[in-house]
């Protein structure tokens, strides 16, 4: 069992336990407006839009409660549910903390859903109404998407990207099919302004720790999608722990973030929107970091000169090679996380050397609202720099509490460099999936009387507390009783200096039941062959770990990717059954 208190090597100025603040999330965005109301809070710049949207902390504050106003007047209230279905507009954030302001529950939603996803979420998280775009894309038309599935919901207001384009491109949007034709029967989020008051905010009884102020919805990529409860706790919590990681600390008001992750993800919402709302930061917001391939981002990073950037490797590796890239002056970078996939330790050197930012490698989930692991940005006592391990996720953040477990049952301790699934307790750790008794249980453990969630990824940690995943229990491939881990395989492949990047499956085979395939993209303008791959693999991967011929090996243009940059293993998989 890891604690914090326990790690002698624990970064210099970070407390290993914190006394958190005990109130809503929302408090955050108050203190904010009243100690920075003339602060611009979010900005939207995109090349799909004629006007910048700005708006300071004391609009925000102003948005935000009518629009608690018009949810109180339609009968909404503590413990319903309302979807957001945006991108990362200004009005994501009007949604989602007017919910909150009226005592509600945020349904994050992934606004590029197909009609059938989304009804089946908006059906388990019972959600009385919707917030969505009206504009339509090549990947989301999320307003035609919310008019498929009315039935679902009681009402469906849009946020509308009209004023922000000049008036002939509104009025062309809407007849050439680039803006959703809005029915009599929804509102406009910009219309509600002019008709609700602040002073009309609910009076409601402030929600308790416990209460459930989002509901997540995870397991996308290993099985069907339950609904995680994060509750005020957790994400009040969450965001502390995350700050006072980031040494030197950054101080309220002074600091400039960008949010290339997107705000329905957790990891988005919490390092981006509610992080920088408790920063009262600037936060440029970003509906595609890929905007102008990758050129738009790079734009933003030295015009709005950004000092926090969290984002993904994929995003890390695109800049990087970004053939303009000393173009732009980052040197304002001071701060970089990265999550959801392995970041290597040369890239992060490279971004390091080329901005001057302390980049820091991390790992959390949906059901931890999502950080728990972060390498550190501050020295141990007796070294002079952060020590990042290569291949680590970090170590645990304040009060978090980390355990290896057998796979098999989950019932039994591991010791150092024993691999086992990976489980967590902290304040940061939700209450459950939303109307699935079941599958809370069974993901839940008890020791030393407190209650650890199972993450489902199998790892361990060495001498020095830092933890490391092997791969997801459910990704593993049994070859003749022999276990490999796709993401062992994985990282030995894109070592290669022709492959760009790859991913790797169990696919049945006659002998041994399960074998390795490849699914490999070359770097541009190689002339990488699979009798290459094959000979790689041969000489660095044990042969159960290795594909059993070429007829294993599949070269694509790109894989599938989720929209936090995780290869989706499952489609891939899907692919193969078919």
């Amino acid at each position: 069992m890891v604690k914090p208190e326990d790690i002698p090597l624990y970064p210099q100025d970070v407390p290993k336990t914190i006394d958190y603040p005990v109130f809503p999330l929302y408090q955050y965005l108050d203190d904010a407006e009243r100690d920075f109301p003339n602060n611009e809070a979010f900005i939207l710049e995109t090349q799909s839009f004629d006007k910048i949207a700005k708006v300071t902390y004391a609009e925000l504050g102003k948005y935000t409660d009518i629009f608690a106003a018009f949810l109180a007047a339609k009968g909404i209230g503590p413990g319903d549910k309302i979807g957001v279905f945006l991108p990362n507009m200004i009005e994501f954030v009007i949604a989602y903390y007017g919910i909150l302001k009226a005592g509600a529950t945020v349904v994050s939603l992934n606004f590029q859903y197909p009609p059938s996803e989304l009804r089946g979420q908006l059906k388990q998280s019972q959600a009385k109404g919707i917030v969505c775009a009206d504009m339509i894309t090549p990947a989301a038309q999320p307003y035609e998407t919310c008019k498929e599935i009315r039935d679902q919901v009681g009402f469906i207001v849009v946020a509308s990207i009209k004023p922000y384009l000049s008036g002939i491109k509104g009025i062309l949007g809407s007849l050439l099919g680039k803006i959703s034709k809005k029915d009599s029967r929804d509102y406009y989020l910009h219309e509600i302004y002019d008709q609700y008051g602040r002073d009309q905010r609910p009076k409601i009884q402030a929600p308790k720790p416990e209460d459930v102020a989002v509901i997540m919805f995870t397991g996308g990529t290993t099985g069907t999608p339950k609904g995680a409860m994060l509750t005020q706790k957790n994400l009040v919590s969450n965001v502390v722990q995350c700050s006072v990681w980031m040494q030197p600390p950054l101080e309220r008001g002074q600091v400039n973030g960008i949010g290339s992750l997107p705000f329905y993800h957790s990891y988005g919402a919490t390092t981006s929107m509610n992080l920088g709302i408790y920063l009262a930061s600037r936060m440029i917001c970003m509906m595609d970091p890929r905007e102008d391939k990758f050129n738009q981002i790079l734009y933003l990073l030295e015009k709005y000169k950004v000092h926090l950037f969290n984002t993904v490797p994929t995003l890390y590796i695109a800049l990087l090679n970004h053939p303009r890239l000393r173009e732009f002056d980052l040197n304002n970078l001071m701060y970089g996380t990265s999550g959801a996939a392995p970041l290597p330790i040369a890239v992060i050197e490279e971004f390091e050397k080329r901005t001057g930012a302390n980049i820091a490698e991390g790992y959390g989930l949906t059901e931890t609202s999502p950080v728990t692991h972060i390498n550190p940005m501050a020295p141990a006592p007796g070294k002079k720099k952060p020590w990042k391990k290569n291949g680590s996720i970090g170590l645990p953040i304040p009060d978090t509490d980390v355990v290896v477990v057998d796979i098999g049952t989950g019932n039994k301790l591991l010791e150092q460099n024993e691999e086992g699934e990976i489980a967590i307790h902290g304040p940061q750790v939700f209450a459950g999936y939303y109307l699935n008794e079941d599958a809370t249980k069974e993901v839940t453990r008890v020791f030393n009387g407190k209650n650890y969630f199972l993450t489902g990824d199998i790892g361990k940690f060495d001498e020095d507390f830092y933890f490391y995943i092997t791969d997801r229990k459910k990704d593993m491939i049994d070859v003749g009783g022999f276990k490999a881990y796709p993401r062992e395989i994985e990282d030995v492949l894109i070592a290669h200096p022709k492959i760009s990047n790859a991913a790797c499956i169990g696919v049945p085979h006659p002998k041994v039941g399960e074998t390795v395939k490849l699914f490999i993209v070359p770097k541009p303008e190689t002339d990488l062959t699979k009798a290459e791959v094959l000979s790689y693999c041969q000489e660095k991967l044990v042969k159960y770990k290795q594909p059993h011929s070429e007829e294993y090996i599949e070269f694509r243009d790109e894989l599938p990717m989720t929209q936090v940059g995780k290869v989706l293993r499952r489609a891939l998989k899907e692919e193969e059954g078919q």
